[in-house]
């Protein structure tokens, strides 16, 4: 059960970024698809966390930090990655966010006093080479590249502090996964719309946005609820290798229901391959 929760959470999130990509449609504002993502998400986990009866004896004061969490990720990040898909497409956007497990483990050997270890150099090296692979990559505008990137990035950025930040505050925490789950989306969903609210006509964005993502909101919650729900039942060493390969996922969705859209060749399989492969050494012994 482990094993497939934690499998299907790194499928179910490689297929979102091909679900985002699809539905940005002309005319419809990432911030607007990103809320609805988040509200659908975060309805859904509620809805699996009641029928498993985790909100029973519940202690609220334990989840603080998952509510602080959702702020970053999936608030302000969720927008990132959108913008990022509609930027430079969902496969290499998930292949560059798939850089966190470096970035996590080296914010924890710098702020948590964690050891370094050679398989981390090994796992960096792997993550490096793949992206160096994305660098070198021809094809589209150089700017927008450039600007897709950036934005991957910066949400790989903020999932490694909030790995950090939730591992540091909620040691020997009992709050159920798919709670903390919804927690972190509840938050997330009031911060998009505070965003979306400072532009104009926030209420007709939105509207144009609900239809076409309440199938990215609903893979988006269900990948959160099988993620937590794994991570509540096994062990960090099983579960967060599985979920690296959440990348490769992405590519092969992308190139199986984006074809030539998405430019899938060789170097990018490659580069998955690496940035993977990585991703789970890293986090197979951290």
């Amino acid at each position: 059960m482990i094993v497939v929760l934690a499998a299907g959470a790194a499928l179910l999130f490689g297929a979102l970024a091909v679900t985002i990509r699809l539905s940005l449609a002309r005319g419809i504002d990432p911030e607007a698809a990103s809320f609805i993502t988040a509200v659908v998400a975060c309805l859904v986990c509620v809805a699996v966390a009641a029928v498993l009866g985790d909100f029973s004896g519940l202690s609220w004061r334990a989840s603080w930090p998952f509510f602080v969490a959702g702020i970053w990720v999936p608030g302000i990040s969720q927008m990132l990655f959108t913008r990022a898909v509609g930027a430079i497409g969902p496969s290499r956007t998930a292949i560059l966010v798939g850089i966190s497990p470096v970035l996590s483990s080296a914010f924890a050997i710098l702020l948590l006093d964690e050891p370094f270890r050679i398989v981390l150099a090994v796992g960096t090296a792997l993550v490096v080479a793949g992206g160096t692979l994305l660098a070198w990559e021809r094809g589209g505008p150089a700017a927008l590249l450039r600007v897709g990137a950036g934005l991957a990035v910066s949400a790989s950025v903020l999932f490694a502090a909030r790995d950090n930040f939730v591992r540091w505050a909620a040691t020997e925490n009992d709050v159920p996964g798919v709670v903390a789950a919804a927690a972190s989306l509840a938050s997330a969903s009031i911060v998009i719309l505070a965003v979306v609210a400072v532009r104009s006509a926030p209420v007709m964005r939105i509207r144009r946005a609900a239809r076409p993502f309440l199938l990215s909101g609903l893979v988006y919650g269900l990948s959160y609820a099988c993620l937590f729900a794994a991570f509540d039942r096994g062990r960090v060493t099983v579960v967060a290798p599985l979920y690296a390969t959440e990348s490769l996922w992405a590519v092969v969705i992308s190139a199986v229901v984006l074809r030539r859209s998405e430019r899938v060749g060789a170097r990018l399989l490659v580069a998955a391959g690496l940035v993977v492969g990585g991703g789970a050494l890293i986090s197979s012994f951290r």
